[in-house]
């Protein structure tokens, strides 16, 4: 397709120069130019067909043949969104039908081949309305249309693929967030659940500690009343020996007391007798006669008391009968 291109592109190039010759009488240096540029593009030196052609439109930016042959060299270099450029403006610098058709048709090869195929379709379109005879545009317009809409079915179901992807992943999402909502309340939970028993935990800790503490409490409270009780114990039989003691040396003393008023009383007696009574005892005399009379008898029996208790505390000696 290519080099039947670049043939109709030698003759348009001819014939378009005879038209703008007639026309315009182009200026010489322009057309030095160009067919410069068309014979390094007929050996393949494409940059310097580039270089040539350039030079011509630097002289005259509004020849179409010098945009046209531009474009063409540019897809050459795989320049193809300058190749494009330059084919819309031949197209539109262009005033014979079939220059505008081919420079279209070119524009439409550049947009099929980037797979931009709506472009390329409206690009083929273009070519025909200019040159309705043109079978290869004809041609190309139909399979540019029937990739288009193999695209758009792709893109659609691209498109699609990726809303179900979404759809997917957004129910996925909702799932994972209700999962991860169910795992931090049953986690919420576990954790309440934890922290109620951590409390039970201490304060069954506490309570042991306070039974413990009152145990402790009550056995050594149990311990000062032992050691009071004991102390009291003591104390009161110190104070017993001691009121015991005491009433023994009363006791003693009174007995003493006792044993001294008989012994002054007997010296009285006897004086008594050795002397004749002048006169009756008063009554006050007569008691303490009788105390001290009543204390005497108290004592011997006393005495005698003891001597009998001492008696059978001992063996007694059997008298022999033989």
């Amino acid at each position: 397709m290519k080099s039947y291109i670049l043939i109709i592109l030698s003759l348009i190039s001819i014939i378009n120069g005879q038209a703008q010759q007639k026309a315009q009488k182009p200026d010489k240096a322009v057309e030095k130019y160009i067919n410069q540029g068309l014979r390094a593009y007929d050996k393949a030196d494409y940059r310097e067909a580039e270089l040539d052609f350039r030079k011509a439109l630097a002289n005259d930016p509004v020849n179409a043949v010098a945009s046209y042959n531009l474009g063409l060299t540019q897809t050459e270099l795989d320049k193809n969104l300058e190749a494009a450029h330059y084919f819309e403006k031949a197209a539109k610098q262009a005033n014979d039908p079939l220059l505008k058709s081919k420079a279209y048709f070119n524009q439409g090869n550049v947009w099929f081949n980037k797979k931009k195929y709506e472009k390329a379709v409206e690009a083929y379109k273009n070519a025909l309305r200019q040159n309705p005879s043109d079978e290869e545009a004809r041609y190309n317009l139909a399979l540019a249309q029937l990739k288009l809409k193999q695209q758009q079915k792709q893109n659609k179901n691209k498109k699609n693929q990726k809303n179900n992807k979404n759809q997917k992943n957004k129910q996925q999402n909702k799932q994972n967030k209700k999962q991860q909502n169910k795992d931090q309340k049953n986690k919420n939970q576990k954790n309440k659940k934890d922290q109620n028993k951590q409390g039970q935990n201490k304060k069954d800790q506490q309570k042991n500690k306070n039974g413990q503490n009152k145990k402790n409490q009550d056995k050594q409270n149990k311990k000062d009343q032992n050691k009071n009780g004991k102390g009291k114990q003591k104390k009161d039989q110190n104070q017993k020996n001691k009121q015991d003691k005491n009433q023994k040396n009363q006791g003693n003393k009174d007995q003493q007391k006792q044993q001294g008023g008989q012994k002054g009383q007997k010296q009285q007696e006897k004086q008594g007798q050795g002397q004749k009574r002048k006169a009756q005892l008063t009554p006050q005399q007569v008691k303490q006669i009788l105390v001290a009379l009543k204390n005497k008898e108290q004592k011997t029996q006393k005495k005698i008391k003891a001597k009998i208790l001492k008696g059978s505390g001992k063996k007694r000696k059997q008298d022999k009968d033989w």
